[in-house]
């Protein structure tokens, strides 16, 4: 089975080798693209997975998470388990919180960059919660508590829409843990993952 997933903004796939490296260690086939944006990391992620004659997993980490949220609404025939690490799952939410940043913080600088390329529709219609139907797979959500990127009322949205349709979700909140996960924080991430993705690919 191909785990398929996904990098946040700025980063690359060689800085999201601690959730590519469980997969890897589990057997699973594993492809992690190069996007630049959520737009273009469905486009990508819809290839791969209308290539694959088997069920795939979806993963990834901040902007990487919503686009495997959205693979996960757009595939849930295909789409087996989610793994989202501190991802926005209604982008609007997402930039009303950044814009509340101090002037010359990550938050707001993050606020000035997705403004500057994006309007409100845009960020309506690639909000993840807006597609979650009855069809959805379950997801493993997994957060910091120290997160200042991404607050914890995704993971409360996400666990609304889960009760509303009956999908399941599996979540995690890492003590201490902010919006990108340290050294110490990896084997948690690794345990976490393996512990429950058996349960995840079988609700």
């Amino acid at each position: 089975m191909l785990a398929l997933l996904f990098h946040g903004k700025g980063s690359s796939p060689e800085k999201i080798n601690w959730l590519t490296r469980p997969f890897r260690n589990m057997g699973f086939r594993v492809e992690a693209p190069k996007i630049d944006e959520v737009a273009d990391g469905v486009l990508i992620g819809s290839r791969i997975i209308e290539n694959e004659k088997d069920p795939v997993i979806t993963g990834g980490h901040s902007m990487g998470g919503t686009v495997a949220l959205l693979l996960a609404a757009k595939y849930p025939k295909k789409v087996k388990c989610v793994i989202a690490v501190a991802a926005p799952v209604d982008r609007v939410l997402q930039l009303k919180w950044l814009e509340k940043g101090e002037e010359g913080s990550v938050r707001r600088a993050l606020y000035n960059d997705i403004v500057a390329r994006l309007s409100m529709k845009d960020l309506e219609e690639s909000s993840p919660i807006r597609y979650i139907n009855s069809e959805y797979p379950p997801v493993i959500y997994i957060r910091g508590n120290a997160d200042d990127i991404v607050p914890a009322e995704h993971l409360e949205l996400l666990k609304r829409k889960a009760s509303e349709y009956g999908f399941k979700v599996i979540e995690l909140t890492i003590e201490g843990m902010g919006h990108t996960p340290r050294s110490q924080h990896v084997k948690v991430i690794e345990d976490f993952i393996k512990s429950n993705i058996n349960q995840c690919l079988t609700s």
